[in-house]
């Protein structure tokens, strides 16, 4: 899985409004404090799938996109502790939220970032699939569909956290991470730019869903209408990418 993860991690992106939604499960409940250790436990799978393995390099840019994450998040609803890792596998083109506060960033999309507003806008995305309780309700329907109780954190794999939120769900994680990073003091004429190079890139790869493109298009109309009604502050200029 650790070398499909990263294959089809960009089609995921370029067609995740195209993934059906799924339905919130009733039981099992769920605290902040059950969520946040579970997460913990599907990042960690995540990690071993991946077969990541920490140096001092990915260490210093660990802490970078902390930095980031913790401006965008100062904003977010949730007050969950948000952490934020490096994949620095090249083909994971890509980021993903996960239960509990877990972001993974892969090195692959930071390759296309020519600007730190750039990554605030990807990291506010991945927070909103968490601050809006998306990943939330896919694992109770995870615990809910495998007969688990939230106990049994060893049983959790990231496989069912991977795919998108359907389209309303992606949009709405659109809308509201591009909102957090405004309020954060970055542009998000930054995403609608990510965005556009990921059209090109779409254009440029065999097989790619005839779906995308119009799926990418109406998230960057959906950016530019939330940036023209916002009445928040309009940064002069974007920051630099500061990667270590």
């Amino acid at each position: 899985m650790a070398i499909s993860l990263a294959k089809t991690a960009l089609l995921f992106l370029l067609c995740a409004t195209t993934t059906g939604a799924q339905a919130p499960s009733s039981p099992p409940s769920l605290t902040d404090a059950d969520e946040i250790r579970l997460g913990q436990a599907i990042a960690d799978d995540f990690v071993a799938q991946v077969g990541m393995q920490p140096t001092p390099q990915t260490r210093k840019i660990d802490d970078y996109l902390q930095s980031v994450g913790d401006r965008v998040t100062a904003h977010a609803r949730r007050k969950i502790p948000y952490r934020f890792h490096f994949d620095p596998s090249p083909s994971f083109r890509s980021a993903v939220g996960l239960p509990g506060g877990q972001i993974f960033v892969g090195a692959g999309i930071l390759a296309y970032m020519d600007s730190e507003d750039q990554l605030a806008m990807v990291l506010g995305h991945e927070v909103e699939h968490i601050d809006l309780n998306q990943c939330r309700d896919r694992l109770i329907k995870v615990l809910s569909e495998q007969h688990l109780s939230v106990s049994m954190a060893d049983k959790l794999k990231v496989d069912p956290f991977l795919p998108g939120y359907g389209r309303e769900g992606e949009l709405a994680a659109d809308r509201e991470g591009v909102l957090l990073a405004m309020q954060a003091g970055y542009s998000a004429e930054a995403a609608i730019r990510l965005l556009q190079t990921y059209i090109i890139l779409g254009e440029q790869m065999p097989n790619t869903p005839k779906e995308a493109k119009e799926n990418l298009e109406r998230r960057i109309a959906q950016i530019r209408a939330v940036n023209a009604e916002s009445k928040l502050p309009k940064p002069a200029a974007e920051k630099p990418l500061s990667l270590p």
